[in-house]
């Protein structure tokens, strides 16, 4: 019965492997929430120019100062002018962003 109690919980080696484990995960976690942050904001400007009545009617040039000034809000820079493409066909505008991160 004395044997029992001193073999209670875990020895320290056993704690320092959870830790080295608990921390590698949350280095991966910090590593990789940017990045899909960085998605989300791009997807929603977007989207955001899709909700925007009479879009159809803007200039391409006006429409991509919105997109530009709505990625800028987002405090999205790495793009460049030759990243965002817009293409009207038939009255219909298709904008494309080349993104990389």
């Amino acid at each position: 019965m004395h044997n029992r109690k001193r073999q209670q919980g875990l020895t320290f080696i056993s704690w320092l492997v959870i830790l080295i484990v608990l921390g590698f995960i949350m280095l991966i976690v910090l590593k990789i929430t940017p990045v899909y942050l960085e998605h989300y904001a791009v997807k929603t400007s977007l989207e955001s120019l899709k909700n925007e009545p009479l879009i159809s009617r803007k200039p391409i040039t006006e429409i991509r100062k919105m997109l530009t000034h709505r990625l800028s809000i987002n405090e999205i820079h790495g793009l460049s002018k030759d990243s965002i493409i817009l293409r009207r066909t038939g009255g219909i505008t298709t904008v494309t962003v080349k993104y990389e991160q």
